[in-house]
């Protein structure tokens, strides 16, 4: 007996599902690029007398252990934590496409060093390498960079060649070649476009997890220098007082954890479409 098709009820299902995390996306970093600049308050100014202040309509969600506002510093280091993911995310991804696309173009050689250099790339822990890396380096923006930027172009990478792979032995494809179109206009102008899809995927998917690599560096202490700080540096900043003021801790928790979870929506809504 034929049952409902799963597969249709996930699909009709997508373009809600994806809405609802752009939406809650879209807030989250409204939120963040917004409160610093329309909030009284300096995310970054100390004031001891204020210190560790309930939450009050003054204080929204009161203040932190230095007197701080703890809205306007939530919303602070979130813009600081995407503007990390966006910038690694961009390069790891321009590194990924180019060199899958090349390597399923060529074929051969490239080919079996994209593959080579993949596997090891999977095969190694991914944090703990960048940990070790960024345990030698001083914190800072480039070397949260040169930590998770070696090994997270690999998933872009793999995705481009396959996409790509596929793509090269279409009729338009080859009907270029015979033309004489070089590799690089093939890759920028044929190619390019009917692998959008999927690198973005990836990239949107990669987003998230950059962004939760990050935060983790910052929560050990290797990620930015103070003043600046993103959500892992404010729970490292809250440890000590977790018990006495949890809420130091919860608010840039729950800010990454939503944000997690919308970008989730979205991936899972591109991949069902």
């Amino acid at each position: 007996m034929n049952g409902p098709d799963p597969t249709r009820r996930l699909r009709s299902a997508s373009p809600g599902t994806g809405c609802a995390g752009i939406a809650i996306l879209a807030a989250i970093v409204a939120f963040c690029g917004l409160a610093p600049l329309l909030s009284p308050h300096d995310p970054y100014l100390p004031d001891p007398a204020l210190a560790l202040l309930p939450p009050s309509p003054r204080h929204w969600l009161g203040t932190d252990q230095l007197g701080r506002d703890l809205l306007t510093r939530t919303a602070a280091a979130g813009a600081v934590s995407f503007v990390t993911a966006f910038a690694i995310t961009a390069i790891t991804t321009a590194l990924g496409t180019l060199a899958g696309a090349a390597a399923g173009l060529a074929g051969g050689l490239p080919e079996r060093l994209l593959r080579h250099a993949a596997t090891v790339a999977l095969a190694l822990p991914g944090l703990t390498l960048a940990l070790a890396l960024a345990g030698v380096l001083p914190p800072g923006p480039g070397t949260m960079v040169a930590a998770l930027v070696p090994f997270g172009w690999v998933n872009c990478g793999l995705v481009a060649h396959t996409a790509t792979r596929r793509v090269a032995t279409s009729d338009f494809v080859l009907a270029a070649r015979a033309l004489g179109a070089s590799p690089s206009y093939l890759l920028r102008r044929t190619i390019g476009p009917h692998i959008a899809g999927p690198v973005l995927t990836v990239a949107t998917a990669d987003l998230a997890r950059t962004l939760i690599a990050a935060t983790s560096l910052s929560f050990l202490g290797l990620g930015l220098p103070p003043p600046v700080t993103d959500w892992g540096g404010m729970v490292t900043d809250a440890v000590p007082l977790l018990i006495a003021a949890p809420r130091l801790a919860i608010a840039p928790a729950l800010a990454l954890a939503l944000t997690g979870v919308a970008i989730t929506l979205v991936v899972d809504a591109r991949r069902l479409t």
